[in-house]
């Protein structure tokens, strides 16, 4: 019957009808993750975008989310894995602690008892796992102390510290109270919830609470939530016509409508303080749907309220509790669902609505359209003294996939919220991805589920992370529950298939269909990013600066977490300064004397970590070095070559279109390129000792400059293509002498390997060609280097001569000889 019911009501089920699933669908995650950790201020750039100086991005950096940091670390299976079993369709986390429910079949009652038999199917379970220096473990198995076929117990589940709570809305008692008989079953899934407390390291039974009208049908426990010695439990679908708190609760006037329940513990032993109804009570309004609870501050969501959904604040002063406000969406539209999860931290609360339909992409969006249906939406408040309003508005960052699949994507169906840290599911995502960040856009499988992180630095919310399962597969669902938790998010895929058991299992087959199962993801040890140049480059720069980026927020950097790398030409570079951070620092460094290369490294010292105490690179010294960083060129040195006039020369071509050489000019004091009456082509050879160049010099530039004499006829450069060289070390020949095969000898293996082309317009009568990375690895340290000019094609058909004169090495003027000018520097 409980089956049948809530397949009627529950908002996913309004569009994807399962009934196997009915109960399990009914239970969006309500995890209040009350962890004592540090939260990070996360960023997310490290370039400087095309449209902002480095000054405006310094800026902006400050109230930037960090770049995605987590990794999955585990893989989670029930203990008793075995077929519908939803493990994961409820979830909640506090610190070292998770609590992952399940529709377990086993007839076991209490802590540890036998769950391998399936005796009691749907009864329900709870499991409870925990992290020892970063190590899973299951430590309890927990089931009710009536165990019930149908009773859903874990179909919610919240923790604070050692406490925790475990709905069971399918429950059939008709106790009231605290305490009461459990044993009748003559209300039919009235519903109750059970609260569980640790002593070291075991678990046990500490209450059992009821509604204080209980009734048939109710549901109490449909949601549940702790904080401290408050307890909130919804009944979403408990139906008198009372409204606001402590009203008449003993009539049916208004079917559905909805309530919450206020317990409080003192020692204990718990009471019933308040019974909440929403201030506009009606029909079929689900009040209780989802509820959350932080300090005095009650929140209930009611996510049919005039079809579209709304959420109500209640607080507490000594112990009297009061409507504080009353919640819609900025766009609300009928099926919206808004209110179907709620999670409330501080003065902040997120309420999920999965049924919005705008088409609209991240934060704060056009929220005005309709056409991505189903596709869902996420609504952060905020209050100021006992005002609330409306922070942002969040959508996922593939929002049209869903629909693009079949069906909406359901975003905001389950959330989470610690501190600044936001994390959504959205189980009707459709994407093939796997893992963290990966191609979001690329549907393949309906109903795969995805989770997004979200962060806050400034008020300002940016997507941080994008999360899949390991094992992505269809109607998995994953992200159907979620739960964060200082540096930790988990998320549930209730439909997961794999027969494994435990930790981080086989999860490669599908053997045991709806098993369901669960990710854990944390983020990682900081890295070094990048460790760039900033300013010109290379440089004559007394200092420069080095911008050093981390994949985290980080602290504790200073000099001491650097070092240089020098060639052996520098002389006194050192570290002067290190400023800026939590993400990006600039270090300045002294260049000393000398000509080199400077680049700054990172030494993980242990000392750097980010905010939630994670060290660089992980515990360990050196593991996080970062050496590949980017080098300055200081004072890079220049010399220049004049050729050797006795060894330059030209050679003209044998016959017209032979390519071989002809008549040869072994020392001219003019060089021609072009081509004769004939039409038979010159080329001209250049000779340069550049043995002068340290053997271990990297050419940073090589310029060839040519000064021009005169022309012959038809200027080349107009009627010949492009003047173009080749080089060769030492010779093209095989030898000094200018040879009538240095025509058309092979350069560098190949005669096409271009070094250079001239630019046609000449400077004060001189051509230059920059030489290429071929030019640049030809030229001889040792020896000499030889030059082959001409034009690319050999001549122009006219039967007349058309050449240009350049001056040889034998002009008396230096200003006129061919040069080679190489800068360098020496690493």
């Amino acid at each position: 019957m409980f089956l049948l019911k809530a397949t009627v009501r529950m908002c996913a089920v309004l569009l994807f009808v399962f009934s196997m699933l009915a109960f399990v669908l009914s239970g969006a995650s309500k995890v209040r993750a009350q962890s004592q950790a540090p939260t990070p201020l996360p960023f997310d750039a490290t370039t400087v975008p095309d449209t902002l100086s480095e000054a405006d991005w310094a800026q902006i950096e400050t109230i930037l989310p960090e770049a995605a940091a987590y990794g999955q670390k585990a893989y989670i299976k029930a203990s008793n894995t075995g077929h519908s079993s939803y493990f994961g369709q409820s979830m909640a986390m506090y610190g070292n602690t998770l609590v992952i429910g399940a529709h377990d079949h086993s007839n076991a009652t209490g802590v540890n008892g036998n769950q391998m038999n399936n005796l009691a199917s749907g009864s329900g379970a709870v499991f409870v796992f925990v992290r020892n220096n970063g190590v899973w473990t299951q430590q309890a198995y927990i089931k009710a102390s009536n165990t019930d076929a149908s009773d859903a117990f874990g179909s919610d589940v919240d923790i604070f510290g050692d406490t925790i709570v475990v709905a069971a809305p399918g429950e059939d008692s008709n106790a009231t109270g605290v305490n009461g008989n459990q044993a009748d079953n003559s209300l039919a899934d009235s519903g109750a919830v059970y609260v569980f407390t640790r002593n070291g390291s075991t678990w046990s039974q500490q209450a059992y609470i009821k509604a204080s009208n209980t009734g048939v049908d109710d549901e109490f426990g449909y949601s549940v939530a702790i904080s401290g010695d408050t307890l909130a439990i919804g009944a979403t679908y408990e139906s008198s016509n009372a409204t606001g708190v402590n009203g008449d609760q003993n009539n049916d006037l208004a079917l559905d409508s909805g309530a919450a329940y206020i317990f409080t513990r003192n020692g204990t032993t718990w009471s019933q303080q308040a019974y909440l109804k929403a201030s506009n009570t009606a029909q079929e309004y689900q009040f209780g749907f989802d509820i959350d609870v932080f300090g005095d501050t009650v929140v209930v969501g009611s996510n049919k309220e005039h079809s579209s959904g709304a959420v109500y604040v209640f607080t507490t002063s000594n112990g009297v509790w009061s409507q504080q406000a009353y919640i819609k969406a900025s766009n609300p539209d009928s099926r919206d669902f808004f209110g179907c999860s709620v999670a409330l931290w501080g003065d902040t609360l997120v309420v999920g609505a999965e049924g919005e339909d705008s088409n609209a992409m991240g934060v704060n969006g056009d929220q005005s359209n309709n056409s991505a249906g189903d596709a869902g939406a996420v609504y952060v408040f905020t209050r100021i003294s006992n005002l609330w309003s409306q922070q942002a508005y969040i959508k996922a960052s593939n929002t049209a996939l869903g629909n693009q699949m079949g069906g909406g994507n359901r975003f905001g169906y389950s959330v989470d919220f610690y501190d600044n840290t936001l994390v959504v599911g959205s189980y009707g995502e459709s994407s093939s991805a796997t893992g963290v960040d990966g191609n979001q856009t690329l549907g393949a499988f309906a109903d795969t589920g995805a989770a997004y992180v979200f962060v806050r630095s400034n008020n300002v919310w940016r997507q941080q992370s994008y999360l899949k399962a390991s094992n992505t597969a269809s109607n998995d669902r994953f992200g159907h529950s979620v739960a964060v938790s200082g540096n930790t998010v988990v998320a549930g895929a209730l439909n997961e298939d794999s027969n494994a058991t435990g930790i981080n299992g086989d999860q490669s087959n599908n053997l045991s269909s709806e098993a369901g199962a669960a990710y854990l993801f944390t983020v990682l040890p900081p890295s070094v990013v990048a460790s760039q140049t900033i300013n010109t480059n290379p440089t004559t720069a007394p200092s420069v600066n080095f911008k050093v980026t981390f994949s985290q927020v980080v602290s504790g950097v200073d000099s001491t977490d650097f070092f240089l790398s020098t060639s052996s030409a520098i002389n006194g570079a050192a570290i002067t300064s290190v400023n800026g951070g939590p993400l990006i620092y600039t270090v300045s460094v002294n260049t000393g004397s000398g000509s080199g290369t400077i680049r700054l490294n990172v030494y993980d010292n242990d000392s750097i970590q980010n905010e939630f105490g994670l060290l660089l690179g992980g515990v360990g010294m050196a593991n996080g070095n970062f050496i590949t960083g980017g080098s300055y060129v200081v004072r890079p040195k220049t010399l220049t070559f004049q050729s050797q006039g006795t060894r330059d020369g030209w050679l003209l071509e044998s016959s017209e279109n032979s390519n071989m050489g002809g008549s040869i000019n072994a020392s001219a004091a003019t060089l021609y390129v072009g081509d004769d009456a004939a039409d038979k082509e010159y080329r001209s050879i250049l000779h340069f000792n550049t043995g002068s160049l340290p053997d271990a010099a990297v050419i940073m530039n090589a310029t060839l400059k040519l000064k021009k004499q005169g022309v012959v006829g038809s200027d080349p450069f107009t009627t010949n293509g492009s003047l173009r060289t080749v080089v060769f070390k030492p010779y093209f020949g095989g030898d000094v002498a200018l040879w009538a095969h240095d025509f058309s000898a092979e350069s560098g293996g190949n005669n096409q390997l271009i070094a250079g082309t001239f630019n046609p317009t000449p400077v004060n009568n001189v051509y230059s060609a920059i030489l290429n990375v071929t030019g640049e690895e030809n030229i001889n340290k040792v020896g000499t280097t030889q030059f082959r000019l001409y034009f690319t094609t050999d001549d122009n058909d006219n039967q007349v001569a058309d050449f240009i004169k350049f001056y040889s090495g034998d002009a008396q003027a230096i200003a006129n000889q061919p040069a080679l000018v190489v800068e360098y520097y020496v690493p």
